[in-house]
C-alpha cells in the first residue's frame, strides 16, 4: 500500500507534516501504539529554526525510512517498503538522511539498482511536491513470512545467489567481539564448544553485505547474541535452526524470535545472566551457560 501526499514537509528523521500536523502514517507503528516524535509546539520551533528547502517537481519522491536507523530496521522495515515502491512507481527519487553512510545502505541500493537518491540534511525542512509513502501491513516487530521471503528472494537474486538448499550446509556463530556493547564475556569457552559441533565463527563487520548474504544462504544453523546480525536469518534455507543468546527481560524486544517463527525455523532462546542485570537487553554483556548451550547443540539436526 502506498499513500500519496502533495506539498508536505519532510524532516530527516522521517516525520512528514503540513500546517504543523504530523501525518500519522509517517510515525513508527508498534504493536501497542504509534511513536510520536513531534507535536505542534515542537513543529513550530522547527519551523522557526530550521532551514527550508523546496525540492523540484517532476518525478515523485519516496520515503521509506523512519526515526529508527540501523541494519535491522533498514533490512526488515525499509527494504520491504522500497520493493513496494519499485513495483508500483516507474521512476522516483529516494529520500534518505545524509547520515545513512554505512556500507550496507550503499550495497543494498546498488543491488536494487537504485541510483536516484536525495540526501536529507539535519536541521532542514524539505518541501516535497509529490511524496509516496509505502506502508507495511504489519506493525514493527511483527513481520509476515510473505514480506520477509520477498526481501530474501529479491536480494538473493540480485546478488546472484540461488535459494535452493546448499549441498554442504554450514553452521555459523556470529561474534560481537568487535561491537561496542552487548558482548559474550566467556566467548572463548563458547567458541571452543561450538567448534566441536562444526561451527564457523564470523564477525559480520569483516564482511560486505553480499558476503554476509551468501554466508547465511549456505547456513542451516545460526547462533548469535541478540543483535542486528540475526536479521540475516531471513537469507537462510527453509527449516533452518537459530539459537539466540539474550538477557531475560519484561517481554520486549522479542522481534527475532517472532521472525524465526514466521519463517518456520526451529528457534532456541538461551537466556543468559548479565554482568549488570540493571542494563537492558540492548546493552547488557552476558555470560553463556556452557552446559545449557551444549544441551541445545545436542538437539541440532545432523
Amino acid at each position: 500500500m502506498i499513500i500519496w501526499l502533495k506539498n508536505h514537509w519532510l524532516l530527516a528523521d522521517g516525520a512528514i507534516f503540513r500546517q504543523l500536523r504530523v501525518v500519522p502514517d509517517s510515525m513508527v507503528l508498534t504493536e501497542h501504539r504509534r511513536i510520536w516524535l513531534h507535536n505542534w509546539k515542537g513543529l513550530l520551533q522547527i519551523w522557526l529554526r530550521f532551514a527550508k528547502k523546496r525540492l523540484p517537481a517532476g518525478k515523485p519522491y519516496v520515503r521509506v525510512h523512519t526515526s529508527y536507523r540501523g541494519y535491522y530496521h533498514w533490512l526488515l522495515e525499509s527494504i520491504p517498503k522500497l520493493l513496494e515502491a519499485q513495483r508500483t512507481i516507474p521512476a522516483f527519487t529516494l529520500l534518505l538522511p545524509a547520515s545513512y553512510t554505512d556500507a550496507f545502505y550503499t550495497d543494498t541500493l546498488r543491488l536494487l539498482q537504485l541510483t536516484a537518491v536525495e540526501r536529507l540534511q539535519p536541521q532542514t525542512m524539505y518541501r516535497v511536491p509529490e511524496l509516496a509513502l509505502p506502508l507495511l501491513p504489519e506493525a514493527q516487530g511483527n513481520y509476515s513470512a510473505q514480506t520477509m521471503r520477498e526481501v530474501k528472494a529479491v536480494l538473493l537474486a540480485a546478488a546472484g545467489v540461488g535459494q535452493e538448499a546448499p549441498a554442504s550446509p554450514t553452521r555459523l556463530y556470529i561474534s560481537r567481539r568487535k561491537a561496542p556493547r552487548r558482548k559474550v564475556l566467556n566467548e572463548l569457552e563458547v567458541e571452543q564448544l561450538l567448534s566441536r559441533y562444526g561451527f564457523q565463527c564470523v564477525c559480520f563487520e569483516d564482511f560486505a553485505f553480499e558476503d554476509q548474504l551468501r554466508l547465511c544462504a549456505s547456513a542451516n544453523v545460526l547462533v548469535s547474541m541478540h543483535g542486528a546480525g540475526l536479521s540475516n536469518m531471513i537469507f537462510m534455507p527453509e527449516r533452518a535452526t537459530v539459537v539466540e543468546f539474550r538477557k531475560y527481560d519484561d517481554g520486549h524486544n522479542y522481534f527475532f524470535t517472532r521472525l524465526g517463527e514466521v519463517l518456520g525455523y526451529q528457534y532456541h532462546l538461551l537466556y543468559c545472566p548479565a554482568a549488570d542485570e540493571q542494563q537492558s537487553v540492548q546493552d547488557a554483556d552476558l555470560y553463556v551457560d556452557i552446559a545449557a548451550l551444549d544441551t541445545v547443540l545436542q538437539q541440532l539436526p545432523a
